[in-house]
């Protein structure tokens, strides 16, 4: 019977049922796509934005304020606290290791070059990192800082070669031309016999648009033999996936119910993240770029509101339409009728 009735329903309006099933369709469709881009829209425009930089800086607990004239640090390479370098592989072991998509540490030493006062920056470009379950991970300014713009080539891992920042380069060209060989020493001596100047090779000038334009760059391991801090660093900038904060985020996990801090947990809110960093490397503090991450936050926060709108919309709209097709003949119906 309700067969037979459906059938004669079909068959006696037809163009009603086409245009109602074409609304659904059409709404179904519109909604869809819109859900399934406001879902993924957080996670690939993050990725996007990791090409602006790290998002998370480490730094010791107990470390020194710096000390910085004309743009040099003028610390004792003695003082404050350092990090060691073979507690980088820990940051592929937490919850969200994944979601660490490259660190780099830094060690910045005052130093003289060619009679001037300079700062040398210890760093990777790219290095690989011991990790505990065998594998190697691949890190440095080539995953944290992509839009940093060289010109030349970067420096060798392990080399007596560098990077001059753009401005310093500008200002003596003559001196830190790509293919120079410059004499450096360490202006505060670290413990133990003074080492004689170091020569480096330049291969490159940098454009960051920040203090390191005023710098020079070279491996990791230059820098720690000419301070005197073989396996450490005293920076390190982590670039991590995370999610838009909300409420829950901005909460103190000490507060927190058990349930809400499983979700807290589970969650890659850059709170827990840099929790978990905490973790698995003791007494440092972990601090979120708060430029990077407001900047990433807000975006992302409006294009999945605008986006749901969007799909609030077509559902709405589809519903207006299957009630316009569905009234009309009824009212049509009732014209007759009443004629």
């Amino acid at each position: 019977m309700f067969a037979r009735l459906v059938g004669e329903s079909f068959v006696r309006n037809p163009r009603r049922k086409l245009l109602t099933a074409a609304a659904l369709m059409v709404g179904i469709a519109v909604a869809t796509s819109t859900l399934t881009v406001a879902l993924e829209v957080g996670d690939r425009l993050a990725r996007e934005f990791r090409s602006l930089g790290a998002n998370l800086v480490v730094t010791s607990n107990s470390d020194t304020l710096p000390l910085e004239i004309g743009g040099v640090d003028y610390r004792p390479v003695d003082e404050g606290s350092y990090l060691q370098e073979a507690d980088l592989g820990k940051l592929k072991t937490i919850f969200w290791r994944h979601n660490i998509l490259g660190f780099t540490p830094f060690l910045d030493v005052p130093v003289s070059a060619n009679r001037h006062n300079e700062t040398l920056i210890g760093t990777w470009y790219e290095h690989q990192v011991p990790v505990s379950d065998g594998t190697q991970f691949k890190t440095g300014l080539a995953s944290t800082q992509p839009t940093w713009q060289i010109s030349g080539r970067w420096f060798a891992d392990n080399a007596d070669e560098a990077v001059v920042g753009s401005a310093l380069a500008a200002q003596d060209p003559s001196d830190f031309a790509v293919g120079k060989t410059i004499s450096v020493a360490p202006v505060i001596i670290p413990a133990g016999a003074p080492a004689p100047p170091r020569p480096l090779t330049i291969t490159g000038t940098v454009s960051t648009g920040g203090s390191e334009d005023g710098a020079i760059l070279v491996p990791l391991s230059f820098a720690q033999d000419i301070s005197g801090h073989a396996g450490t660093y005293r920076q390190l900038f982590v670039s991590a996936l995370t999610k838009p904060a909300d409420a829950l985020a901005l909460r103190d996990p000490r507060s927190m119910t058990p349930t809400e801090y499983d979700q807290w947990f589970c969650s890659p809110y850059i709170s827990s993240i840099s929790y978990q960093i905490q973790q698995v490397m003791p007494d440092t503090n972990v601090r979120a770029i708060r430029k990077v991450a407001e900047t990433e936050g807000r975006v992302l926060t409006r294009i999945s509101a605008l986006l749901w709108i969007v799909t609030i919309a077509a559902l709405i709209a589809a519903g207006l339409a299957v009630a316009a097709t569905s009234a009309a003949p009824c009212s049509t119906d009732a014209m007759k009728s009443a004629s």
